[in-house]
């Protein structure tokens, strides 16, 4: 909402404030100025007429213009505007003139001199992008009779200051003139001085009929004028309209726009003439019934759209545009002036539909005030019977609830009040402040009032809202700091919020960066997974009112969002990633839901596309271990790698061979691997890797106390052997076996302190169906330096188990 400083001095006096203060404490009050701005920086420039124009000697596109400008002479100026001529007024700019930009200084062009500069629009600052293309070429033309001599910014009132308001959606009274003139007057004690429009008979009676048939339009106000002739606005009123960033059009819609900014109630005319049987019919749209718009587009309607009617069609569409089969022509002589309280949904979601918005819609979706239907048309009307010679043709004409909006009362206690605010503030006080906001005051008991609240504010409601209207207007500094008391807790994490800070923790220290990602997604993103279709995934919790039909379920796995992820930094060039996301994942028992839906938490991870070079590696594309790598570390960051268990995972989404299982205990937490080649193609992320955890069951897991381990005081002995064992055969368990083995070889202490596999090989030199298991055994004892023969004897100890469960024989025997 754009404000003009010098249109609401004419409302409420506040001349003795500078723009800058009045921002400032309408800001304090809860009405956010973003910006403070001048229409125009113009100095020295006057209302002058060229009485001639003559050919310059040496310039084929320039003239030398003799120009008048009252009181400060006459001049000649060299000018290339294509219109200048003689006889037209336009804006001068004497020698030592300041405009936008630049100062004007006497000059020579081409040999010739030139006492000045004749302006165009662009050089006034005028609002360029709403003034139509005639006034924007060349000079700006002025009005014949602009007096000689007169200051331009003056004349065209660009000495005044706009101020740029962000306000709130409840705040709907201050989307007009007459709302923020109470608002000031309020917050500066200041009367009200609002223009009261004139009611008198018109021509005979009113020929206009009117007839409600949807219960969307609670009033509907029309008056009929005829005798008028389409044609520009006064320049004053086009420069208010400019000021608050509406593109004047011609004298009978600048004056509608004119007050629905002054009153906050939107207008429209018809053209009279158009109006078949003189009747207007508010009603819905029948299914598929057109109507060409305003704009040119010919929009398909339906039984949900309101719509202004006549006997025989749709001329407008009901708070949103109007026809263009009733539009307002330049043969237009007899108009009907409508003003209307419309639905705010269906205004707000006709408008939604047909992907249109204006300023009248905004008014209705935010709600009007009733009163001020009657009192916006009569105002209307009073100016173009004084600006176009209009003449009423009868009264005005109406159908659906009485004008009269009754005030909401409400109780209000001072001494509730004040507890609320903590503050401290004399009843009397409260009273003036109220009265000050329009409010009626009425007490009951010794501090018990009904406060009347008029129709204008539909924001207050309840007490709660009139103690800060009596918090704003007095100021919020007048609430005093209170120091909190109390006994002061420190705060701590839960444990799941401290394994979730673990994890993150974790996870972006082995370089992968976290992702947040929509929790909505479509129901199909799941056909990828390759789940059957009566798999529990598949029941999701569903939005009646979806924004798109790409956001309308709630997830239950996380790997679509991510492969969302993949996706658009694949298609961007990005050579691959690392990435994780910790979030919740909904999950209904029944489908519709009728019960809170399980919301349990995951971290996810998804490797894709390849690593990034380095000095010492080549690119390769990214595989199991990467993913496998990043889970043994969590769990070993959280004290439970040795616990963890790792077996063949049954996800459908994962490669068969290529992909586990994480137990812990009898529970599993999750699973990792590559994704299944077609999931991976359905979701466009290429050759991906993919983990997910869930936390809870980890959490439950996971002990208070710490284990500590010391420092090794003796050296450890390591010792590579390569099986050969059946194909089938995992490599966790030929680990778990030489744990087991070692265990139980006869020493005090396990003297296995680590077994890792560090390579897998088939090929050539190994039978068929087999393959060679490379593994680093790492004894140590806490006691003593072991001895070979100690070393050997727990090592043939593990090769004896491995043979007896597994067949496996060292590689060299094979």
């Amino acid at each position: 909402m754009k404000l003009s400083y010098n249109w609401l001095c004419e409302y409420v006096d506040v001349r003795d404030v500078t723009p800058e203060q009045l921002a400032a404490r309408l800001t304090q009050a809860g009405i956010e100025v973003e910006g403070v701005a001048p229409r125009s920086r113009v100095r020295g420039v006057v209302v002058a007429e060229v009485t001639a124009c003559q050919p310059h000697p040496h310039a084929d596109r320039l003239q030398v213009c003799t120009v008048h400008a009252g009181v400060h002479g006459t001049h000649s100026v060299v000018c290339g505007a294509r219109n200048v001529r003689p006889g037209m007024r336009a804006a001068l700019a004497l020698p030592g003139a300041e405009l936008p930009g630049q100062r004007i200084e006497r000059a020579v062009i081409r040999g010739v001199r030139s006492e000045g500069m004749l302006c165009s629009a662009a050089e006034l600052g005028l609002e360029v992008r709403l003034l139509p293309k005639e006034q924007t070429e060349g000079l700006y033309p002025l009005p014949d009779d602009a007096p000689l001599g007169e200051e331009v910014s003056a004349y065209l009132g660009l000495d005044d200051v706009v101020l740029d308001l962000s306000l709130t959606p409840n705040r709907s009274d201050c989307l007009s003139l007459r709302g923020l003139a109470y608002e000031v007057g309020a917050l500066f004690n200041r009367p009200v001085h609002m223009p009261q429009p004139s009611d008198p008979a018109g021509l005979g009676p009113s020929p206009l009929q009117v007839r409600l048939d949807s219960p969307l339009c609670s009033r509907y106000e029309a008056q009929v004028l005829c005798g008028l002739t389409p044609r520009p606005s006064p320049l004053w009123l086009q420069m208010r309209l400019l000021a608050s960033g509406i593109r004047p059009i011609n004298l009978i819609v600048d004056v509608t726009n004119y007050v629905m900014l002054e009153w906050g109630q939107p207008l429209h005319a018809f053209d009279g003439d158009e109006v078949q049987e003189q009747t207007i019919v508010v009603r819905q749209a029948r299914p598929g019934e057109r109507l060409v718009t305003l704009d040119g587009v010919e929009r398909t309607l339906d039984e949900d759209v309101l719509v202004i009617a006549d006997s025989a069609r749709a001329i407008g569409i009901a708070g949103v545009m109007g026809g263009e089969n009733s539009e307002v022509r330049a043969s237009t002589r007899t108009i009907v002036l409508e003003s209307a309280s419309f639905d705010a949904v269906s205004v707000r979601r006709t408008g939604q539909r047909l992907g249109l918005r204006s300023e009248a819609q905004q008014r209705f979706e935010k709600g009007i005030d009733p009163l001020a239907v009657r009192a916006a048309l009569l105002r209307a009307a009073d100016l173009l019977c004084s600006l176009g010679g209009a003449q009423r043709v009868g009264s005005w004409v109406m159908a659906g609830s009485s004008p009269e909006a009754p005030d909401q009362v409400i109780p209000f206690s001072p001494r509730a009040a004040n507890q609320l605010l903590g503050t401290e503030v004399d009843p009397a006080e409260m009273a003036e402040v109220l009265h000050r906001l329009g409010f009626g005051v009425q007490q009951t008991a010794a501090d018990q009032w009904l406060v009347h609240v008029p129709s204008r504010r539909p924001d207050v409601s309840m007490a709660a809202d009139l103690a800060e209207e009596v918090a704003r207007v007095l100021g919020y500094d007048r609430i005093p700091s209170t120091p909190l008391q109390g006994a002061a807790t420190a705060g701590v994490r839960t444990p799941l919020q401290r394994l979730r800070k673990r994890t993150r923790e974790v996870l972006t220290g082995l370089g992968l960066t976290e992702v947040f990602t929509y929790a909505l997604t479509h129901p199909a993103a799941l056909d990828a997974l390759r789940l059957p279709a009566d798999a529990p995934d598949r029941r999701q919790v569903t939005l009646l009112l979806p924004m798109s039909e790409e956001r309308s379920a709630l997830r239950t796995r996380l790997l679509p969002s991510l492969a969302q992820v993949a996706q658009y930094n694949l298609a961007r060039g990005v050579t691959g990633g690392q990435v994780f996301e910790i979030a919740r994942v909904y999950l209904p028992h029944k489908v519709p839901v009728t019960e809170q839906p399980a919301e349990p938490e995951y971290w996810a991870g998804l490797w894709f596309g390849s690593t990034e070079p380095s000095v010492w590696e080549r690119p390769r594309p990214y595989d199991f271990y990467d993913a496998k790598g990043a889970v043994e570390s969590w769990l070993e960051a959280l004290g439970l790698l040795e616990q963890a268990e790792f077996r063949p995972a049954l996800s459908p989404w994962l490669h068969p061979g290529r992909s586990a299982e994480v137990w812990l205990g009898d529970t599993r937490v999750g699973s990792l691997g590559e994704l299944h080649p077609e999931t991976a193609d359905r979701l466009e992320t290429g050759s991906a890797v993919y983990a997910e955890f869930a936390l809870d069951p980890v959490l439950a897991c996971l002990s208070e106390r710490w284990r500590v381990t010391r420092l090794p005081r003796y050296p450890a002995v390591r010792r590579d052997l390569a099986v050969v064992v059946a194909h089938q055969v995992s490599a966790a368990a030929l680990l778990q076996a030489a744990y087991r083995a070692a265990a139980a070889a006869g020493e005090e202490e396990n003297l296995l302190a680590d077994c890792r596999v560090f390579d897998v090989y088939t090929g050539r030199g190994i039978p068929a169906g087999h393959k060679s298991v490379a593994v680093a055994l790492t004894f140590r004892s806490a006691e003593r330096t072991l001895t070979d023969t100690q070393v050997q004897a727990v090592e043939a100890q593990i090769l004896r188990q491995w043979h007896e469960q597994f067949g496996a024989v060292l590689r060299a025997e094979a």
